[in-house]
């Protein structure tokens, strides 16, 4: 699929693609409305035609600016839910050590880096093709029932036990903003509204009445390759999890390499 092209390819790939693609779109509209609509008519209506594309010009821009903005913020707070559910892991991990009972330490621990393993060699992969995944879920549930089943005997356990379910809780909210993150994207009813606007701005600019065809061409390329090249970075940010301009997974491999390495001396990695 297109998509999946996209954003499996460089993006300098792909926008060269799209702005190629654009300039030679617009070779073809100029050659198309120069031989419909005569020189002499065109040139008589320029400050018109000029006053139109202008305006048009000028929404244009504030609805790109308005949309890449959004698509930004979109990924920066992406970016900030997976940084939040690795920290709430490590910090589960961690107060686990403050429990009496080694057994359970143990069991904990394993369930953390169990579910750690599994969102990101189940569930990463998934959210890079574009769909949504809870290969997670039964991990985070066994840690939930583990917390659960667990009896505090001392003073000590209860405190521990307290703080482990408020990050337990908040690495849900986290984990459930990730998961809407990762399905959400710009509708496509937007991106059918910057599709015609777009074409429209290029036809109109294809009416101005120059003298040299050649020099029209040239603007006009100039003017749609500025257009494309700013949907095609709105496209890559569209999808936070997806391509090159993505976020990224170091926050959890950060936190299960520290684990790992704590673990190492109990032989116990995984």
């Amino acid at each position: 699929m297109l998509d999946d092209w996209v954003y499996n390819s460089p993006p300098w790939l792909s926008s060269s693609i799209f702005v190629l693609g654009g300039i030679l779109a617009s070779g073809i509209v100029l050659v198309v409305l120069t031989r419909l609509v005569g020189a002499e008519t065109r040139r008589s209506h320029n400050e018109f035609t000029l006053f139109t594309v202008t305006n048009m010009a000028v929404l244009y821009a504030v609805l790109l600016a308005f949309i890449a903005i959004a698509a930004w913020e979109d990924l920066s707070k992406a970016s900030d839910v997976v940084g939040t559910e690795a920290s709430h892991v490590e910090d589960l991990y961690l107060d686990a050590q403050g429990i009496e009972d080694k057994q359970l330490i143990t069991k904990l621990q394993k369930e953390l880096r169990g579910y750690m393993h599994a969102v990101l060699d189940k569930e990463w992969p998934q959210q890079q093709a574009g769909r949504v995944s809870d290969a997670a879920s039964p991990a985070l549930r066994d840690i939930r029932v583990t917390l659960a089943e667990f009896k505090p005997a001392t003073s000590g356990d209860t405190i521990v036990m307290q703080e482990m379910l408020h990050s337990l809780n908040e690495l849900y909210h986290a984990r459930r903003a990730r998961l809407d993150a990762a399905a959400g994207h710009i509708p496509g009813s937007v991106w059918w509204v910057i599709g015609f606007l777009g074409c429209l701005i290029v036809g109109f600019t294809a009416l101005l009445g120059m003298r040299s065809l050649s020099m029209h061409f040239l603007l006009l390329a100039g003017f749609t390759s500025s257009i494309v090249i700013v949907v095609s970075l709105i496209v890559q940010l569209d999808f936070p999890f997806r391509g090159e301009i993505s976020v990224s997974a170091e926050p959890f491999e950060h936190v299960l390499s520290d684990v790992a390495a704590a673990a190492a001396p109990a032989g116990a990695v995984r």
